[in-house]
């Protein structure tokens, strides 16, 4: 069971071993630099303008993304749909501030997301996102519960090891892993991991949670459930997702539903 005595080792580990804890390390200070728009104009919570993500590959250009367009408002589920290749995960890390636009903007509740920096970045995705891919990132040394719980201290939210306990224990009961939180990952079935990373971004209480190809790994059955736990927290609790994803079933979930081809909305 994790101690408060645990609490530097586990964080040390974290960073080390996994990208999911880099990019939700919790700097120091409050600053958030990103401009502002005025509140009252204000009518989407995410806003992408004009999106273009290019890499180089030796002397050329190669555009992911191109012209990208959107904007997602609370307690959507919004689906990006599109066949592998076409841009979909690069757009979900430029929204979900995992990586930087060439061109364009991102404005999160009026914010310009280009105004802040890397530390400042990481504390937003941890207090504001959930994050769920398709492989789970889940931390092989730590028990389920652990995995659940380890956002929390990357926060350092005020509170005691046992009400992280029992938040996490609450949200792996909610999604029938109550006889598996001493569990490691390998001893879980594909559709249990996903289930487990449904529970440790929704920890932190985020805003949006983020899925990239979260299907993708799972049968049908386990998909099928995936996806009942996504449609119950969004009616229940007015979750609001982001989804990237090939599959027509995630698709129709869907309050709304964007194509994505070679880079561009379609």
């Amino acid at each position: 069971m994790l101690t408060d005595s645990h609490y530097n080792s586990y964080l040390v580990l974290l960073i080390r071993r996994t990208a999911f804890a880099r990019s939700n390390v919790l700097p120091s200070g409050e600053t958030q630099r990103g401009a502002s728009r005025p509140r009252e104009k204000v009518e989407n919570y995410l806003v992408a303008e004009n999106l273009k993500k290019a890499y180089q590959e030796g002397s050329k250009e190669v555009i992911a993304l191109s012209g990208i367009n959107l904007s997602l408002k609370r307690g959507e589920i919004l689906v990006i749909f599109g066949p592998s290749g076409s841009g979909k995960s690069t757009l979900l890390h430029l929204l979900a501030g995992l990586d930087r636009p060439t061109e364009g903007k991102v404005w999160l509740d009026g914010a310009d997301l280009s105004g802040f920096s890397d530390e400042e970045l990481a504390k937003l995705r941890n207090e504001k996102f959930g994050l769920v891919f398709q492989f789970y990132h889940l931390l092989s040394e730590f028990t389920i519960l652990e995995n659940v719980i380890l956002p929390l201290f990357i926060r350092r939210k005020r509170g005691s090891c046992k009400i992280y306990q029992k938040k996490a224990i609450s949200l792996l009961t909610e999604f029938g892993l109550s006889d598996r939180m001493n569990f490691r990952p390998a001893q879980l079935s594909g559709g249990e991991q996903q289930r487990v990373a449904i529970a440790r971004a929704l920890i932190n209480n985020p805003e949006i949670i983020f899925a990239d190809e979260p299907t993708g790994n799972l049968d049908r059955e386990a998909s099928n459930s995936f996806l009942e736990s996504i449609q119950k927290l969004n009616q229940k609790n007015h979750q609001t997702f982001l989804l990237a994803t090939h599959n027509q079933a995630v698709a129709k979930i869907a309050s709304r539903l964007l194509n994505l081809r070679e880079g561009r909305i379609v």
